[in-house]
């Protein structure tokens, strides 16, 4: 994290008002492993991925709270090496709470991210890009020599990943809220920009709102979001989830353009649709199910650029049950089919694991 925004996140929390209260503390981790089979290229191959999770936090009796959260992350032998150094990450940021709302500051999601509640999403593949360790996307790639999104990989906004950033949300009415984040740099390994692309420093801006209710025979979570990146690059997504019972049904949709004339300028060092998900769209729905310690949901997600063939389809079904509080067993299995200017990937994978929290 840049030292400029760790000093802004401490004086923030250092200009609150000290008054009685009470001091809490937490801290948690989970790590992971998994092995799975495909029918393409490298059949058989593992992975391991972990977070440690801490937080302090302090309570004062006029109703206000904060609270200083750091988590680390890292993976091994996974496909796409987007943490934020790489291999490993880490996010660092500081949360002020207040009968006038919430206050974000330092190394988290956008509001739009944090909001977004569509297709459900359930152990070892609760992400696409989850997926490529299984069986490589030639148009998602994230190395320390290469970075290229030829398409969107998801359908909440993410192109800024955890950039350091400034968020508001609102207090909730009725179920209802509103949030805006604002990053004076938007790159981010845990996003889409490429470090090299001449906008990659540009800041960036994120507006969203949620509705939550429960209609007496279902309850619903929907929300909405607009983001602007490097003046015209425009995104703007939706997402509704329905649950009843054991059962949820949801989906998501983004669409990413570019208004008016592209101010970038090309780089022939970049690689070809590095930045294809700047124009594209994706879209996803899926059906999930909960009943005690087991979880299950089947989604498919598709995602295109507009000028190019390049796509993406998945399908995903993805388990998982908790043995205890402590240990998780997934089972997944996935099928894609992957388009990308000049290659091509269809197959299927089935993968395995366990995690273990504490």
């Amino acid at each position: 994290m840049k030292i400029k925004y760790l000093v802004l996140l401490l004086g923030l929390l250092a200009a609150l008002p000290v008054r009685a209260g009470e001091w809490n503390y937490d801290l948690e981790g989970h790590a992971r492993t998994l092995y799975g089979y495909s029918d393409v290229k490298d059949h058989h191959h593992g992975i391991g991925a972990g977070w440690l999770s801490s937080m302090i936090g302090y309570d004062f009796n006029n109703g206000v709270s904060a609270g200083l959260y750091a988590l680390l992350n890292a993976g091994i032998d996974r496909e796409l090496q987007n943490y934020n150094q790489g291999r490993w990450g880490e996010e660092v940021y500081g949360i002020v709470d207040s009968a006038y709302g919430q206050l974000m500051l330092g190394q988290v999601f956008n509001v739009a991210s944090l909001f977004h509640n569509g297709a459900p999403a359930v152990g070892a593949f609760s992400a696409n890009t989850d997926i490529v360790d299984f069986i490589a996307n030639p148009n998602w790639h994230r190395t320390d020599k290469e970075t290229k999104f030829a398409t969107l990989t998801a359908t909440d906004i993410n192109t800024d990943g955890v950039a350091p950033k400034i968020s508001y949300i609102s207090p909730e009415f009725y179920g209802a809220a509103v949030g805006f984040s604002y990053m004076p740099d938007s790159d981010n390994r845990r996003g889409l920009i490429n470090k090299h692309a001449g906008y990659a420093h540009d800041d960036g801006f994120v507006g969203a709102a949620y509705f939550d209710h429960d209609w007496g025979w279902f309850f619903s979570k929907a929300s909405i979001g607009y983001a602007q990146y490097h003046g015209n690059d425009k995104e703007y997504s939706a997402a509704l989830n329905i649950s009843r019972g054991n059962w949820n049904i949801g989906g998501g949709f983004r669409k990413t353009y570019i208004d008016g004339e592209d101010k970038s300028t090309p780089d022939r060092n970049l690689p070809l649709d590095f930045d294809g998900y700047r124009e594209g769209c994706a879209w996803n729905i899926g059906l999930g199910y909960e009943i005690g310690p087991f979880a299950s949901a089947l989604t498919y997600f598709d995602s295109k650029a507009d000028n190019a063939d390049n796509r993406n389809k998945i399908v995903a079904f993805s388990n998982q049950y908790g043995f205890n509080k402590y240990v998780d067993i997934y089972a997944a299995a996935a099928y894609v089919d992957y388009d990308a200017a000049g290659e091509s990937e269809t197959g299927w994978a089935a993968v395995a694991g366990l995690g273990v929290s504490f």
